[in-house]
């Protein structure tokens, strides 16, 4: 049983690097196969930052019943991605006007999805710095702690889970893969992921325990409400004079 539940958070790591992979190939990772614009340096720092969390997710998924004691050394780096994560997100999400208008793009047909996204990466950033330092506090717990480095990353997941609504299979043309901000398919691929990894996570939890880990409870509704809870936010006057105010 023990061997199943660890295939199934190395799986998970997995995929979500898959996520990441693909969401960003076209900017990042193989820029040479794609026709697409130049990108601001911290467009770079951002998705190199990304990468870098998960393969250090994968890394450690990998090393657990083998090699514990590297596993325990490389998890204090997870403390610098705590910090750093949530930073280049905001600093990359708070430039998003000023790239849209150096464009040339109209930036009124963006207001909504720029405001919408802003709080999501917000709530993010904040879900994934909590999650990563409970699961530092709780790492001699182990079914809680990969549990909560597990809803770490699935709370950061969506600036590529998004670019993935951007790739021809799902209608659009190569030159939409590189554009700053594109349309409200973006922020359904986003959310859709979140759902989707929260569900397996439930699923396993009652597969291999018949009964939800508290993390695991605990998270989904954190998570779940935030993508319930963050394009309402949105919406409220207070809300967007924030977005504006800081942008």
């Amino acid at each position: 049983m023990q061997r199943t539940r660890s295939r199934f958070y190395l799986g998970m790591t997995l995929v979500l690097a898959a996520i990441v992979l693909t969401g960003f190939m076209p900017t990042l990772f193989g820029r040479a196969l794609f026709n697409v614009p130049k990108m601001p340096g911290h467009l770079y720092l951002h998705g190199i930052v990304l990468a870098g969390w998960f393969a250090l997710l994968v890394t450690q998924a990998s090393l657990v019943g083998r090699q514990l004691a590297v596993h325990r050394k490389l998890g204090w780096a997870a403390l610098g991605f705590a910090i750093l994560i949530p930073v280049v997100g905001m600093a990359t999400q708070l430039a998003m006007p000023d790239r849209i208008r150096s464009t040339g793009a109209d930036l009124a047909p963006f207001v909504d999805l720029i405001e919408t996204v802003f709080w999501l990466n917000l709530v993010a950033s904040l879900q994934f710095a909590g999650f990563v330092t409970a699961a530092i506090c709780l790492r001699k717990h182990s079914e809680s702690h990969k549990r909560l480095m597990l809803l770490a990353s699935i709370a950061i997941i969506q600036p590529a889970a998004a670019r993935l609504s951007r790739w021809p299979i799902f209608g659009n043309t190569a030159t939409d893969l590189a554009q700053p901000a594109s349309t409200g398919n973006d922020v359904k691929f986003a959310l859709g992921a979140v759902v989707l990894l929260i569900v397996a996570m439930v699923v396993n939890d009652l597969r291999t325990r018949q009964r939800l880990h508290r993390v695991t409870l605990i998270g989904a509704v954190i998570l779940m409400g935030t993508v319930m809870l963050a394009p309402a936010i949105a919406k409220s006057e207070w809300a967007k004079a924030l977005v504006w105010a800081v942008s």
